[in-house]
């Protein structure tokens, strides 16, 4: 049954090929729609061309199409929606447009063709589905401050969307820590709840901060990547290599540092 699933699907190189054209013929349309119903009848015929290559392309048995297409969708949801109608600076909106193109075609084009090549192809695979759901949830960070910088809602209402930003970033660190084999324990849910209690903190920190939006998205999910990482690491039976975790944590601290020297301060 898997020989004919595989012989009647669509090649992952030729889907990620074919979402390449499509994500470039959609950048020189973008410009175009002035309107936010547009941009949500945009946004579903882009879901529903993504179902149907998940539908067609062939997937081993160990991978998930689900993971895939939420990847797709939450991550063009971040990228486009959040981040790319707002944002002013010119250099980012061309790097996050270049971003917006070729990200998903190359989630297309890392499948693995075969049961044999999963094993070297599974990895870069899973990790490229997380940077697009890194980069979808720092988009819907920046999101819910560009509306409320921009007074598209009202400021008493901060508390309310932080709290959904929290949710929603706590229910993607959980898809992400089942992703890698983490069973449901007392010490996951306690450190679901560590990871609401302190996203939703450190949104009410980053907003009293001189940023704009976009570099107030970045640092939250620069923060969440560094604890979502660590408490992985804590979950698992080997637990945390603290000598490898203090270089990638220095190593990180000092490239905030530099970030928030060159970000543009209110």
């Amino acid at each position: 049954m898997a020989n004919e699933a595989k012989k009647y699907s669509l090649h992952p190189k030729l889907a990620a090929v074919i979402d390449l054209l499509l994500n470039g013929a959609t950048f020189w349309w973008m410009p175009q729609l002035e309107s936010w119903y547009w941009f949500g009848l945009w946004f579903l015929i882009r879901v529903v061309l993504w179902g149907l290559f998940i539908r067609l392309v062939y997937y081993p048995k160990e991978l998930s199409r689900w993971r895939h297409f939420f990847s797709l969708v939450f991550f063009n949801f971040g990228v486009v929606i959040s981040l790319l109608i707002f944002i002013e600076w010119k250099l980012s909106w061309y790097l996050l447009s270049l971003i917006f193109v070729f990200f998903s075609s190359v989630s297309f084009w890392l499948l693995p063709v075969g049961e044999d090549k999963l094993l070297i192809f599974s990895k870069p695979y899973r990790r490229w589905l997380f940077l697009m759901d890194a980069f979808g949830l720092a988009g819907f960070w920046s999101g819910i401050y560009a509306f409320l910088s921009f007074q598209l809602i009202p400021h008493n209402l901060f508390w309310l969307m932080s709290l959904a930003g929290a949710g929603v970033t706590t229910l993607i660190s959980a898809w992400w820590w089942r992703a890698y084999g983490l069973e449901y324990t007392n010490r996951f849910w306690l450190s679901l709840i560590a990871c609401f209690v302190l996203t939703f903190e450190l949104a009410a920190v980053v907003w009293t901060w001189p940023l704009g939006y976009l570099a107030n998205g970045i640092i939250i999910i620069w923060f969440w990547y560094n604890w979502w990482l660590i408490i992985r690491f804590n979950l698992t039976k080997e637990g945390i290599d603290w000598k490898k975790q203090r270089l990638f944590l220095g190593f990180n601290f000092s490239l905030l540092i530099i970030f928030l020297f060159l970000v543009r301060w209110r």
